[in-house]
């Protein structure tokens, strides 16, 4: 089962997809911003599942506000280091 992480000593604490270390963000801007599919995204990320890619989708529109709280800091929008 896919797991949503935080962890303050990884991704500067941002949410990421557990054992992978790819952060929802940038899940959830393939899918929002480029406009790739869930399947898409699957190729553009090896070391996701399409079951992470779901999970993913579903962590960030459940804690949009979050998200969006962040403003444009690109750091803390999971696109730094």
């Amino acid at each position: 089962m896919t797991r949503i992480v935080l962890d303050p000593d990884h991704s500067d604490g941002a949410p990421t997809v557990e054992g992978t270390g790819i952060r929802v963000w940038n899940v959830a801007s393939a899918y929002e911003h480029s406009g790739y599919s869930p399947d898409e995204i699957v190729d553009l990320y090896p070391a996701l599942t399409l079951s992470d890619v779901h999970t993913s989708l579903a962590y960030y529109y459940a804690n949009i506000e979050e998200f969006g709280e962040r403003g444009g800091d690109a750091a803390a929008m999971g696109q730094a280091g």
